[in-house]
């Protein structure tokens, strides 16, 4: 069974983030932004591989991906993220998931692994 990746997937992950380093998304979003990246990836990277030309991604060029498509969410929905509402919060991480989604799928071919990537 192939499972394709979906917004819902990169959801989950959002969903596991502390309200402190959501709340600084709004005070320090570069260093805030980098830090939801890496995480996103850690656990995207558990199941998928990431390929762009058929040739497996390096770990910064979808980390900087991911980043690209965080900064380019508005700055209120990023505030609503963080937000303590957690129907507030919902719709943003909806919207946050989604753009993350349609920027990765749109750069890069993430390929199911069975196994945890790296072997295992």
């Amino acid at each position: 069974m192939e499972r394709h990746l979906t917004a819902a997937m990169i959801k989950m992950p959002l969903m596991e983030i502390e309200d402190d380093l959501r709340g600084m998304l709004v005070a320090d979003r570069a260093r805030s932004t980098a830090a939801i990246a890496i995480h996103l990836f850690l656990r995207l990277g558990k199941h998928y591989q990431f390929r762009r030309d058929h040739e497996p991604a390096a770990m910064n060029d979808v980390v900087v991906q991911i980043v690209d498509a965080i900064c380019g969410i508005p700055e209120e929905t990023l505030a609503d993220f963080a937000a303590v509402d957690a129907d507030v919060r919902a719709v943003a991480t909806d919207t946050i998931a989604n753009e993350v989604f349609l920027d990765l799928t749109r750069v890069f071919t993430p390929v199911y692994v069975r196994e945890p990537y790296g072997g295992g």
